[in-house]
């Protein structure tokens, strides 16, 4: 499928992105996995918490409406266990890539996620004050934390991806000319705002 292919395109970028911006290492891996049996624990209140807060905002609450909530936050827990286990591998960062598709057909734009996303991080660094000494504490929350940004940025691409990619096939045209028509669309809207923002700055 294109969408493996271009996720193995981009997974070693992003990576390499990941580990000159931010520092992910294999080591933030095997942090998290040296104290799995911890972190483990502490999997059904944060997916508690998790979806009691999806579920009691409307825009996204209605997602539910449709997909079981409990089929969804297992399938979370599930890629919670699998990270803080450092059962990583390369089915799971396309797995990562393909929630972005799932995203996008179920309208839960990037800001939702994101936003989840760091409420997770928030309540994983309280989790981890109460249960290890502030120095490791903080060890372990960065690990997390990269790791997670890591794995956002994988969403984000396939988000992106399955938008273009639909774009061409309902249009018809060649990718290539899609990215031409897009650059001189985006060229005219940059040169626009450009010159708005000089004006009134």
């Amino acid at each position: 499928m294109e969408i493996l292919k271009y996720a193995k395109e981009r997974l070693n970028e992003i990576l390499e992105d990941a580990n000159h911006l931010i520092g992910v290492k294999q080591e933030d891996i095997e942090t998290l996995k040296e104290r799995k049996e911890i972190l483990l624990s502490w999997a059904d209140e944060l997916m508690d918490d998790f979806y009691s807060t999806l579920l009691s905002y409307p825009k996204t609450a209605k997602v539910f409406e449709k997909i079981p909530v409990e089929q969804v936050k297992s399938k979370n827990k599930r890629w919670y266990e699998q990270l803080v286990s450092g059962e990583i591998d390369e089915k799971f960062y396309e797995f990562q890539f393909f929630v972005g598709l799932v995203h996008v057909y179920w309208k839960i734009d990037n800001d939702i996620m994101i936003f989840m996303a760091n409420r997770l991080k928030m309540n994983f660094l309280r989790k981890a004050s109460e249960s290890f000494p502030p120095e490791e504490a903080v060890k372990v929350f960065h690990s997390f934390s990269k790791l997670v940004d890591f794995l956002i940025a994988l969403t984000v691409e396939g988000y992106i991806f399955i938008l273009r990619e639909a774009l061409i096939d309902i249009a018809g045209f060649s990718p290539g000319l899609v990215d031409n028509m897009m650059r001189m669309k985006l060229e005219e809207i940059y040169e626009y705002y450009k010159n708005e923002f000089v004006k009134n700055s």
